[in-house]
């Protein structure tokens, strides 16, 4: 009985200090966005002066991901207590900058059409910043995958979360040619709330796949990735099924196309069910190849 009691005050004093951690990386973190990757916005002024709506959607979608991109980290084996705390403490540091390069990349390859810091600082663009968050919480399940387990080396590690941003953005390229309309003009001409959720759902989806396809331990460069290839390949083909069966049965007898772009005041009840349809099926593509 005092072994169990002594084993759970332990675990419960390590979860009490990479909670502690955890939260010193959050304060990091937003630093770091606000000082490195949006320079011109003064954090506190726009959260709690001007109550934009856009920038805090955008802040909560880059912490989620980095939430969702330690359980990676948190998944290693560590000898001791000491060493478990200091793997956190590196690798929080690593997720962090991972983070804002994604985010960089997402800026200027996926949100590549507008200027995005404008659109939400300047404009409170609530579209733009769905999107932004979505690829925020993408990129941390991709780095969730690519930081975990064991086997694999930091060139393993870069090459996955390469690969992921390289589907993301071809994935956002494609997007709008099986939607058929302007996505990205949508979002920065009508502010079209419904069409940045819709993509933000489907960046988040593939995301959630990428991180899937990445999660079996590394074996060697030319079995594993092909064993990622196909599962990503198969995945990203189911993806493009689920939006023709999302109009078909979720929405009968309308068009989701339609609901999004073709009203006087987008559908974003429309928009959240496409998003709702990608997301889902991720998670039931992840459970099938668990």
């Amino acid at each position: 009985m005092n072994e169990v009691l002594l084993s759970g005050l332990n675990q419960s004093g390590l979860i009490v200090l990479e909670l502690i951690i955890g939260f010193g990386l959050f304060w990091l973190g937003q630093l770091a966005y606000q000082k490195l990757f949006r320079r011109r916005m003064e954090l506190n002024v726009e959260l709690f002066v001007k109550d934009n709506p856009a920038v805090a959607i955008a802040l909560v979608g880059y912490y989620l991901g980095i939430v969702i991109a330690l359980g990676g980290a948190l998944d290693k084996t560590a000898a001791t207590l000491q060493d478990e705390l200091v793997l956190l403490l590196s690798y929080g540091a690593t997720v962090i900058a991972f983070m804002l390069a994604g985010a960089w990349a997402g800026d200027r390859l996926i949100l590549r059409c507008f200027q995005c810091d404008r659109e939400i600082i300047q404009d409170r663009n609530v579209g733009a910043a769905t999107v932004e968050a979505g690829n925020h919480i993408a990129n941390g399940l991709i780095l969730n995958a690519a930081l975990a387990g064991n086997s694999g080396t930091w060139l393993v590690a870069l090459v996955c979360w390469l690969i992921g941003l390289g589907v993301l953005v071809l994935v956002s390229v494609v997007y709008p040619r099986v939607t058929k309309y302007d996505v990205f003009g949508e979002i920065q001409k009508r502010n079209n709330p419904a069409a940045g959720v819709a993509l933000a759902g489907l960046l988040i989806a593939t995301g959630n796949i990428v991180r899937v396809a990445f999660a079996p331990e590394f074996q060697n460069w030319l079995v594993s990735f092909t064993q990622y290839g196909f599962v990503l390949l198969f995945s990203l083909v189911s993806l493009v099924a689920i939006r023709w069966l999302a109009d078909l049965i979720l929405v009968p007898g309308v068009k989701i196309s339609d609901e999004i772009v073709n009203q006087e005041i987008p559908n974003l009840g429309v928009g959240l069910i496409e998003a709702f349809a990608y997301i889902a099926a991720s998670f039931l593509i992840a459970w099938c190849f668990a």
